[in-house]
C-alpha cells in the first residue's frame, strides 16, 4: 500500500538571458513548494515558501498520516509563520529560549519606550501586496507584508526603487514577518541604503526576527543598515536627526 509523501521541491529558475540563476538554492531563497503527495500518486501542491519555512513545517507533520490533517497542519503553521511579531515570538520552532545576549528586545512587542504608534491615516498596499504602507510627516514605513518573497531580489529592488521614486524624507523597511533572508537580499539592502544617501533620504529597517539578525552578524558588513527595534523607534530618530 502507497503511503503520503510530503515533498519539498523547487523548480529551476532563470535569467533574461536564459541562464541558470545563482544561488536560488539557498534556504533562505523563496520559490520552494511544500507538494502533497497522495496514495494515489497524484500530486498537490500545499504551500511555497523558503526552504527553511517549509522544512519546519514537513518536520512537525512528520507523524501525520491522514492526508486531511497534513492540510489542516501546513494550514496553521502557514498561518503562525505569516503571523505578527507577537503571535510568532511565542511559538518559535526549534529556536532556543533567548539569552542575555538574544535579541528580546528587538523582538519585544510590549515595548512603550519609543513615541506613540503610527496613525494609519494613509495606509495602503503595494500593487501585488508586496508591502503595506504607511505615510507619517513625510517618512515611508514599508511592511514586508508577503516575507514568502522578501529574498527574490529583483522584486525586492522593483519595490525599493518605487519607494525612493516618492522622494519621502526617510523610509523605514519593517521585516517583522521575515524570518529568514537570502544574503544577497541583505546585500540589496546595503545598496539601497546608499542610494538613499545619494538622494538624501534617511534609511533604517526594524523589527528584526532572529535569522535575520545572524544573517547581518555573519556577513559582518563595516557598514550595515541602521537597525531599530520597532517603527516607532525608527520613526523617532530618522524624523528627529533629518
Amino acid at each position: 500500500m502507497h503511503r503520503r509523501l510530503l515533498i519539498i521541491t523547487k523548480d529551476p529558475e532563470f535569467d533574461d538571458r536564459g541562464e541558470v540563476v545563482l544561488g536560488q538554492c539557498e534556504p533562505f531563497t523563496s520559490g520552494w513548494k511544500l507538494v502533497l503527495v497522495n496514495a494515489d500518486r497524484t500530486q498537490e501542491p500545499l504551500l511555497s515558501g523558503t526552504y527553511t519555512d517549509l522544512r519546519k513545517i514537513q518536520e512537525t507533520c512528520s507523524s501525520i498520516e491522514d492526508p486531511d490533517k497534513v492540510r489542516k497542519r501546513v494550514g496553521e503553521m502557514r498561518a503562525l509563520i505569516n503571523s505578527s511579531v507577537t503571535e510568532t515570538v511565542a511559538v518559535e520552532f526549534d529556536e532556543e529560549e533567548p539569552g542575555p545576549s538574544g535579541s528580546t528586545k528587538i523582538l519585544d512587542p510590549t515595548q512603550t519606550d519609543f513615541m506613540p504608534a503610527i496613525p494609519e491615516k494613509m495606509t495602503e498596499t503595494s500593487g501585488d501586496g508586496f508591502f503595506e504602507l504607511k505615510k507619517q510627516q513625510g517618512v515611508i514605513v514599508a511592511l514586508v507584508a508577503d516575507p514568502d518573497r522578501a529574498s527574490d531580489v529583483a522584486l525586492l529592488n522593483q519595490h525599493l526603487k518605487k519607494l525612493i521614486e516618492q522622494k519621502p524624507k526617510a523610509i523605514v523597511l519593517d521585516m517583522g514577518r521575515v524570518q529568514n533572508l537570502a544574503s544577497r537580499a541583505m546585500q540589496e539592502l546595503c545598496i539601497f541604503r546608499d542610494q538613499c544617501v545619494s538622494e538624501n533620504v534617511r534609511f533604517g529597517i526594524c523589527n528584526l526576527r532572529k535569522g535575520v539578525q545572524k544573517l547581518i552578524e555573519n556577513l559582518g558588513h563595516e557598514n550595515p543598515p541602521s537597525v531599530y527595534a520597532t517603527p516607532e523607534a525608527a520613526l523617532a530618530e530618522l524624523v528627529e536627526t533629518k
